[in-house]
């Protein structure tokens, strides 16, 4: 297999040399034809689709829940938090006046039909009336005017002409008196859902909460009252801040790295050919991640806020390969013949580079799999820049590389012996410490305490996710998201569309609906018995009042009551037709009841994860009465998915894609045991990776799942090359451990520092997702770095089996005496 890739190697070095011109044309204008295609691309700015998989259970749900209430689109949620500046209640008629001067801002939006036959709010628009209701006659009672005498202001349901008003969803942080009637109420949020299945509709839902955002920033435009306002409109607006965040530092990346490449090739250049090598070193990933976003935009798929880091994230990692080929190029200078030249670079560094670029583009390929569509696509964009700037590495560096250095032998770089020699003997030192039992100890003891400490690390980690994490920390959005999360504490409604409602004269089917609406109230954090808001209980009520009546006046006929749908017109009718309640009219004339939504209700749901299991244990409920085809909706249930699979997610994902690496490496590398140390090497990286993300701060989710496993394929380039390299050259084990340090350790090196320094200025970013994943690359580099430095060449070394001990073959004597001579002519980089 070597000899194979040796001659491929040389092949296409032939082919270079002779049209190096051509291969740069050739690139430039690929590049070209593959971005101009970005003119057409589509910035996807909503928070719910970035992590809403289409073909999830979630996304099953909310089309039957858009197919019920006959909306073209999930509703987009606003939620509009009031409280009092002094702390004190809310009922008070100058803060409530208030209160309904800033709610009208958004009601008037939301009403207005001037442009639609419908409005925005169809059919939620008075979602709010039960709190307008029970205000009305609050005030009545306070001022002692004509009010309803059998009025019960109680909690969660109050009584108001005979009618229940469930006032859970509006009203928290309450007082009673001893009869449990409300007396303070320190928070009242509104709820706002419109369905902007349209450009202008979401035009005007974005400037009115945008509007009232800003409104809310000022506490003196309002004198009596504070609010906050959160929406899924705000969300998306600060997921695009935070993204416009991180470009702007990663640009400071972006310099960093151009200065270190500098200092790079100048150490091994001539000066004449920093800005050529520059250039093509810093131009080529650049122009892969052009080429990958014009492929996502060629195949009509969204750019996500996130894949502003996929530009500057292949400029840090795409650098190790031109790092290697320089290192290359320059160590081999007394090859007079550039062509020659050329060849032995692409025979030698040829296989190492194809593993790391193909691996690289399997982990981010495999990350695509992910079901979330935000990090599905920026592992994608990300596995085609990886595949271009591994094609882009031969036909756009090695031509300029082969074009610019014209020179031979004859300059000169300042005398740097003694620093030579330092390096030297530390390598020596360092290589006998790799290959004793001393290094052997030494690494058990580190690989002990690290490993125990990963371990801590993965089982304290918790499972949850919620969209604040993709908002900076210092938006506004945060401190009203904190608020949500304390209502939700206090109540929490999930709905169910009933499908097919229960026949209520049939004894055997009404029980079991009532099983299953008993079975949902037992469920662990929900509110308890009764606390379902079922139209059902109320109705059979009327009926029953209306069987009472007709038999008293002697017009029926049934001696005992048996509910039924029979007066489900009239009682329709009486409370206003509900949008909450479908019916059709059937062959006979009759109105039939087809489909109705019931609203259960938890507490304890601040925390997502919480939130994910009872949805979870909701569904299971449901599953478990067939008969009644009942879904639940939530809008959020595409993120709680994922919170509940992370994990078995990520172990299959990580999985498969070392079994792909190591496919891969198994077709470079002859060593079977050697594949088997880099794979082993490889899950110890992701294993500890996890432990010390969780241990930073990290959780469980599909942002730490994508990152986890783009390291994945980052370990390689730390690993692989070292094996590769020990197995292809000749000698004793130590010659072989010392050689492979003196040839990968520096662009090894180099790598990570570029790495770590494109991504630094992130880790100032108070934005979770972004500030994550520059974890994940400050811990994987180091990581990835220690493993392949020590841990790994210790392993290889021990497990390596030497049947001679004699000294290096002639081949190896040769290379150690070229390297002499480089060394004594300043072309290695210095440790």
């Amino acid at each position: 297999m070597e000899h194979i890739c040796d001659r491929v190697s040389r092949q296409i070095a032939d082919v270079i040399t002779t049209y190096p011109r051509h291969f740069l044309l050739a690139t430039l204008v690929l590049s070209a034809l593959l971005s101009s295609s970005l003119f057409n691309s589509t910035l996807e700015d909503d928070i719910r689709r970035s992590f809403s998989s289409p073909k999830s259970i979630a996304a099953r749900e909310g089309e039957i829940y858009k197919q019920f209430y006959e909306i073209g689109s999930i509703p987009q949620r606003t939620f509009i938090i009031f409280y009092a500046k002094d702390g004190g209640t809310m009922l008070r008629e100058s803060h409530v006046e208030e209160m309904y001067q800033i709610n009208r801002i958004i009601t008037d939006a939301l009403n207005n039909t001037e442009h639609f036959n419908e409005p925005i709010c169809h059919p939620f628009c008075n979602i709010n009336a039960p709190f307008n209701l029970f205000w009305s006659e609050f005030t009545k009672q306070l001022n002692s005017t004509d009010y309803d005498k059998d009025a019960m202001f109680a909690f969660p349901t109050s009584t108001i002409f005979g009618q229940e008003l469930f006032l859970g969803s509006n009203l928290f942080d309450r007082m009673f008196s001893n009869r449990s009637t409300i007396t303070k109420v320190k928070t009242v949020m509104f709820w706002h859902l419109a369905d902007v299945d349209n450009p202008h509709k979401l035009k005007i839902l974005r400037n009115v909460t945008i509007t009232l955002l800003g409104m809310s920033r000022n506490r003196n435009i309002t004198k009596w009252i504070n609010f906050n306002i959160f929406g899924d409109e705000i969300a998306n607006r600060e997921m695009i801040r935070g993204a416009y965040q991180a470009t702007k530092l990663m640009t400071i990346g972006f310099v960093f790295l151009i200065c270190f490449v500098f200092l790079v090739v100048w150490r091994k250049m001539e000066l004449r050919l920093l800005p050529p090598i520059v250039f093509a070193t810093i131009f080529s990933p650049f122009l892969a991640a052009t080429s990958s976003f014009g492929i996502i935009a060629w195949l009509r798929l969204p750019i996500y806020s996130m894949m502003c880091i996929t530009p500057f994230l292949v400029l840090g990692i795409g650098v190790d390969d031109a790092f290697i080929m320089i290192q290359a190029w320059s160590r081999l200078k007394s090859v007079t013949s550039r062509k020659e030249r050329l060849s032995q670079v692409f025979v030698e560094i040829g296989p190492s580079i194809s593993i790391t670029s193909i691996t690289n583009f399997i982990a981010f390929g495999l990350g695509y799999l992910t079901p979330t569509p935000q990090m599905s696509l920026f592992c994608l964009c990300t596995s085609f820049a990886c595949l271009f700037d591994y094609i882009f590495t031969f036909t756009l560096l090695a031509p300029i590389l082969y074009l610019a250095d014209k020179s031979g032998n004859s300059y000169l770089m300042a005398e740097k012996v003694p620093k030579a020699e330092l390096g030297e003997q530390f390598l020596t030192s360092y290589s006998k410490l790799i290959c004793s039992w001393k290094g052997r100890i030494v690494a058990l003891i580190v690989m002990a305490v690290l490993y125990s400490l990963a371990a801590l690390g993965v089982m304290k980690m918790k499972s949850t996710f919620e969209p604040v994490k993709a908002f900076p920390s210092d938006s506004i959005s945060t401190s009203s998201f904190v608020i949500l999360r304390n209502v939700f504490d206090e109540f929490f409604p999930l709905q169910a569309v009933i499908n097919k409602p229960p026949n209520i004269s049939d004894s055997k089917e009404y029980n079991e609906f009532y099983d299953m609406i008993r079975s949902l109230e037992a469920i662990p954090n929900s509110c308890g018995p009764n606390r379902t808001l079922l139209f059902l209980p109320t109705y059979e009520d009327f009926d029953r009042k209306i069987y009472s009546l007709f038999n008293m006046l002697g017009m029926e006929n049934r001696k005992h009551f048996t509910p039924s749908y029979d007066n489900l017109p009239m009682f329709l009718d009486y409370i206003h037709n509900p949008p909450f309640i479908k019916t059709k009219i059937d062959e006979r004339g009759k109105r039939k009841l087809v489909s109705f939504v019931i609203t259960t209700t938890a507490r304890n749901m601040s925390e997502w994860s919480n939130r994910a299991v009872y949805v979870d244990a909701c569904r299971a409920v449901l599953r478990n009465y067939p008969r009644f085809n009942a879904t639940v909706y939530d809008g959020d249930s595409a993120v709680l998915d994922l919170i509940l699979t992370a994990k078995k997610d990520l172990i299959g994902s990580v999985t498969v894609t070392v079994i792909c690496m190591a496919a891969v490496c198994l077709f470079f590398i002859d060593s079977k045991i050697g594949v088997l140390i880099i794979t082993s090497t490889i899950s110890f990286i992701c294993f500890t990776l996890v432990g010390s993300l969780s241990l930073w701060g990290a959780d469980m989710d599909p942002v730490t799942m994508v990152d986890v496993l783009i390291a994945t394929g980052f370990s390689v380039d730390y690993t692989a090359h070292i094996a590769y390299k020990f197995y292809k050259l000749t000698g004793t084990r130590e010659e072989r451990i010392k050689q492979t340090f003196r040839e990968m350790s520096g662009p090894m090196l180099q790598a990570g520092i570029s790495t770590v320094l494109c991504m630094l200025p992130l880790i100032s970013i108070p934005t979770y997702a972004i500030l994550t994943f520059a974890k994940t690359v400050f811990l994987d580099v180091g990581l990835a770095l220690f493993h392949g430095l020590f841990i790994l060449p210790i392993l290889i070394v021990a497990l390596h089996c030497d049947n001679h001990k004699e000294k290096s073959t002639n081949k190896t004597t040769k290379t150690f005496e070229m390297i002499h001579n480089d060394m004594n002519s300043g072309y290695l980089l210095e440790k």
